[in-house]
């Protein structure tokens, strides 16, 4: 992530010195491309091998991989969404919770944010390690949590010192990575009869339509992030697709990592190139490291993203030491991998609804525009009651509740796509009762560019 800077009332914003401040249209530098391989960066990561594998359990490769097109591309349409949300306002995803939540009760989206991005990291961190360490056994060189720790400590560093450093990265990374894993690819369908494969089914019960709110859940897990990174895009157009333009590179990793599963019986393909000697053993080892890079440090800055609504007046590169310490402590000493599938659902309660809501919010509610200044204005239109919009935190809890009711009692639906449409509604007819009144009468000017606040009006140091 390059240094951007925005002028704000004198004041200088930048992706290496982040703070809330909208970035106003004139000082947004991110081109289609640039953005393009930012979200490609996030599609990369060696636990899509599990998660794609965790949903052959019971459906044949060719039912799985259907399931996950169809799954993730919802959830990358909605990624798309709320992607231009944050281009229109300039600010990060969690600033854009504000009009639903309030101010202060956009803190709980924040925190829960910060909660799934580090558990996330950690995941990734912890699985880079693991892989490493299995790969390089065959060397005498199995130490996993140092190589987790190896991993995480270069990923802080990038994040606190070397922003300009990592943009450049993901153009370098993404490509050799993909090049890599397709070796990867080669590697378990070698000897394998891919027709044969494609009707193979994995051990398992998992049903269709719990397959499809896995992958529906994975994609939006990308969803607290897409705003951090669409604030500095150049176009409304180049916000919306380059988010949705990433899912062909996830859904290689998600294929890979399910024909290890069936053709296989372990989603781990960087294991199939260990047997293909040392060549390929090394290719693995550095997939690993180079693939966890990549997607790690954009998550463990948006991590940093969120808890900065929660702290606005913390320095940045103070919270990414304690995100990063939190993320390389969790991965050393919290296995988080054994249950990939309940760790999707605990973020379906949660993350589901929150932006059904958000997006409701947006694009229905508030006729598809905030205005930049009343993020931050104090006691301004989107400030609630006492800086809390008890419409969507009612709204939330609803859409966790029937997510939970339909996951447990009715599990063949899955509850993602109710959880989604429930909370939706719940809000928009929430809001149109209680919101009309108060938003007639706060300010009602539109501005004329995507995001034209600028000066004190829309500085983080308004807020109360």
């Amino acid at each position: 992530m390059s240094e951007i800077a925005s002028k704000a009332g004198g004041g200088v914003a930048s992706t290496s010195a982040d703070n809330l401040d909208a970035v106003p249209h004139s000082r947004r530098d991110y081109t289609f491309w640039a953005l393009l391989f930012v979200f490609f960066g996030m599609q990369v990561p060696v636990s899509y091998f599990i998660t794609g594998g965790s949903i052959t359990a019971g459906l044949t490769l060719g039912t799985a991989f259907t399931t996950t097109v169809i799954g993730s591309l919802v959830g990358f349409i909605i990624l798309g969404l709320v992607g231009v949300i944050g281009w229109q306002t300039g600010t990060s995803t969690m600033v854009n919770t504000r009009p639903a939540f309030g101010r202060f009760g956009s803190a709980l989206p924040a925190i829960i944010a910060f909660v799934e991005l580090t558990g996330w990291d950690s995941v990734h961190v912890q699985l880079a390690g693991q892989l490493m360490g299995n790969i390089g056994k065959q060397w005498g060189l199995d130490y996993t949590k140092l190589f987790s720790i190896a991993v995480g400590v270069c990923i802080v560093a990038l994040v606190v010192f070397g922003h300009k450093l990592l943009r450049r990265l993901e153009r370098l990374l993404v490509p050799v990575v993909v090049v890599l894993v397709g070796m990867a690819l080669w590697a378990v369908l070698s000897g394998q009869n891919i027709g044969q494969l494609w009707h193979t089914a994995g051990k398992g019960n998992l049903t269709v339509m719990l397959a499809f709110d896995a992958m529906f859940i994975s994609a939006l897990t990308w969803v607290p992030m897409v705003s951090d990174y669409t604030r500095y895009a150049k176009t409304r157009s180049s916000s919306f697709s380059a988010s949705v333009l990433s899912l062909p590179v996830a859904l290689f990793m998600l294929f890979v990592g399910q024909t290890a599963a069936v053709g296989l019986g372990n989603p781990n393909a960087l294991l199939a190139m260990v047997h293909h000697g040392t060549i390929f053993g090394v290719v693995a080892f550095f997939v690993a490291m180079f693939a966890t890079i990549a997607t790690a440090a954009l998550i463990m800055y948006s991590a940093s993203m969120s808890l900065l609504n929660v702290m606005p007046n913390v320095p940045i590169r103070r919270i990414n030491l304690v995100t990063g310490a939190i993320v390389l402590v969790a991965s050393v000493t919290i296995n988080l991998l054994t249950n990939v599938i309940g760790w999707l659902s605990f973020q379906g309660i949660l993350l589901i609804p929150l932006f059904a809501i958000v997006v409701t919010d947006f694009y229905v509610v508030r006729g598809r525009h905030y205005d930049v200044a009343e993020l931050f204005r104090t006691k301004g239109r989107y400030w609630g009651t006492k800086g809390f919009h008890i419409t969507g935190l009612v709204a939330w809890v609803v859409g966790a509740v029937a997510y939970e009711v339909v996951h447990n009692a009715l599990p063949a639906l899955g509850g993602g796509v109710i959880s989604f449409l429930v909370s939706g509604v719940v809000y928009w007819v929430l809001a149109s009762l209680f919101h009309a009144e108060r938003q007639g009468s706060a300010g009602s000017g539109r501005e004329d560019s995507p995001s034209t606040a600028s000066g004190s009006s829309a500085r983080t140091g308004e807020l109360a």
